[in-house]
């Protein structure tokens, strides 16, 4: 049949039109999960799943087991619904291929699989041609403040832009954990106040809203060289609680985008946001401060700078502590 991307997957499994076979697969166990969880939720109507529901583990399946459970008829139902969990511990997975042509139309075979499966492999190849295969990537570091903001209006909520940014930035590209904590404000939020701000964040999650990389990278978008030690000092006395490695791909990512601000014809706020595909407009306007106050060849050697910091943070060539390094670094990107 073909691939199906997540929008497309919910409203067919809603619809009860996935096909015999589905296979969820890929390095992001979140929209896996999710999706794994709608398969349950909708196909089999809950009085009806005794009989017509089974979900399996791999790492406790038998080949032939599977087998027999895929071909079996449904008990006053239109369909059977088998769900095998970590798909991709079923020792037998490609030899389950040669099965799937047989598998009746009454029968629903979902394989969450959490890894990348090789596509020249049998099993792939006979699913690609009778069913439907969701291909579940990890979001880029850039993507996870809109997916904040999606996923919690999907929960009722709205988050301002300066927020998502926040939660993104604590939270990095862990969707589990995001939507963990998006559910938690979801309960805590009173019905008449469903607006998630910097405030909501710190007060229900602790994430600091004056110490943290999100406030280290508007003072250095800003040149602010007093707040930005400050900062870097906060960090120094909490180096567990404020690790190198995030602060570190926070400025990357920055610098990365504002490098190709200097090979745009015209630098405005429009042309930035489309650029860099922005939602926000105060992320724009925090490019182009930055672009009026770094040349483009300190922006190249900033970002040669940190590339540094993070091999001397890994230990090479460097004995220094988290703390020296980025304070270190910053000497360098705000002298």
């Amino acid at each position: 049949m073909a691939n199906a991307n997540y929008d497309q997957l919910i409203k067919a499994i809603k619809q009860k039109k996935t096909g015999k076979i589905v296979l969820l697969m890929g390095d992001e166990p979140y929209y896996i999960d999710k999706l794994t969880g709608l398969f349950e939720q909708f196909i089999i109507p809950s009085d009806l799943r005794d009989f017509n529901q089974t979900v399996i583990y791999g790492n406790d399946l038998e080949l032939q087991q599977l087998v027999s459970e895929a071909m079996r008829f449904p008990m006053m139902a239109e369909a059977i619904l088998i769900v095998v969990r970590e798909a991709q511990m079923f020792k037998d997975f490609d030899l389950f291929a040669p099965y799937i042509d047989q598998i009746p139309d009454s029968s629903v075979v979902l394989l969450s699989y959490k890894g990348k499966l090789n596509k020249r492999s049998k099993i792939y190849k006979a699913i690609r041609e009778q069913g439907l295969i969701f291909e579940s990537d990890k979001v880029s570091d850039y993507k996870v403040p809109d997916l904040i903001n999606s996923i919690a209006q999907n929960k009722k909520m709205m988050i301002d832009p300066r927020a998502a940014a926040l939660l993104a930035d604590f939270l990095g590209n862990d969707l589990e954990r995001i939507d963990s904590e998006l559910d938690k404000l979801s309960i805590t939020l009173p019905a008449n106040d469903r607006v998630i701000t910097s405030d909501t964040i710190q007060r229900y999650i602790g994430i600091s809203k004056e110490y943290n990389n999100f406030e280290l990278l508007r003072a250095v978008v800003q040149r602010n060289s007093p707040r930005a030690f400050q900062i870097a000092f906060h960090f120094a006395r909490n180096e567990k609680s404020n690790p190198i490695q995030p602060t570190l791909s926070v400025l990357f990512n920055f610098f990365s985008n504002l490098i190709t601000l200097y090979y745009l014809p015209q630098v405005n706020e429009l042309n930035v946001m489309q650029k860099l595909e922005l939602k926000g407009t105060f992320q724009a306007r925090d490019y182009l401060t930055a672009f009026k106050g770094y040349k483009a060849i300190q922006v190249y050697n900033i970002l040669h700078q940190i590339r540094l910091t993070d091999a001397a943070s890994k230990g090479v060539d460097s004995n220094s502590s988290s703390g020296e390094l980025l304070k270190e670094l910053l000497c360098y990107i705000l002298s």
